[in-house]
């Protein structure tokens, strides 16, 4: 697989996995001032943030993507 963009993150920011590695969501201990989750995807070229308080990148559509990388990587594998 060669470097490609497979979405955009909450502040629109390109995101781009390492080739060939598994994409991690990560949510952080502190809640966004309006008590909504945010976290991040470890794995990717940038840091890439999702935010339960954007509707475009929330911590639903993170997830969707990431199952989507990580099956394409176990394919890839075997």
């Amino acid at each position: 697989m060669s470097e490609q963009i497979i979405g955009y993150d909450c502040c629109n920011q390109e995101i781009i996995p390492i080739e060939n590695r598994r994409l991690i969501i990560k949510t952080n201990a502190h809640q966004n001032t309006d008590g909504s989750l945010w976290g991040w995807v470890e794995g990717c070229t940038k840091n890439i943030c999702w935010s339960n308080s954007n509707t475009r990148f929330n911590e639903s559509t993170a997830r969707k993507l990431i199952y989507e990388w990580n099956k394409k990587i176990q394919e890839a594998e075997e």
